[in-house]
């Protein structure tokens, strides 16, 4: 019973504790501030689970590599995505500057894309990191024309960029 009682208690101060922190205000929200390592830590390890676990559901289909594919998704990142993960030869926008956490470097050499993942992250959105989920505004294939697209951009050049999007280098 002593032992029953001891667990009790704990939980008891547990939640008291987290829900005196709650309250208090301490923590800032504030998006200029970084997460703390701890918190950072947290989020992104939750974020990678929920997200692994939801992947098999996502069956890329066939045509990925199809040119007229990754020219539509190309277009789709013009006008969705540029925005905030910006572009080889592009200056980063007033609003990805303002993000925290920053949005990831899609042009990284080293960055392995994942076409269930991509899809996974574009249809349904990251919360708390100013992913949008785009299944209210973009259709599945318009979104998988977009992770035909996102397959080739790891150490993509600038002109590449600009042929496969027709955005001028520089604008």
């Amino acid at each position: 019973m002593k032992i029953l009682m001891t667990i009790l208690g704990c939980a008891v101060v547990a939640v008291l504790g987290g829900l005196a922190f709650i309250y208090s205000g301490t923590y800032d929200v504030s998006a200029t501030t970084p997460d703390s390592a701890m918190v950072s830590w947290a989020v992104h390890k939750v974020s990678d689970n929920s997200v692994g676990a939801r992947l098999s559901a996502n069956h890329p289909p066939t045509g990925l590599d199809q040119p007229k594919m990754i020219s539509a998704g190309g277009r789709l990142f013009v006008e969705n995505c540029a925005v905030c993960h910006g572009a080889p030869g592009l200056a980063q926008t007033n609003i990805a500057k303002g993000l925290n956490p920053l949005p990831p470097d899609l042009f990284r050499a080293d960055r392995k894309s994942d076409p269930a993942e991509n899809f996974q992250f574009i249809k349904y959105g990251v919360k708390m990191t100013a992913m949008p989920g785009f299944a209210p505004t973009l259709s599945d294939d318009e979104i998988w024309s977009l992770v035909a697209f996102l397959n080739g951009l790891p150490g993509i050049s600038a002109s590449d960029y600009a042929a496969k999007t027709a955005v001028p280098v520089g604008g």
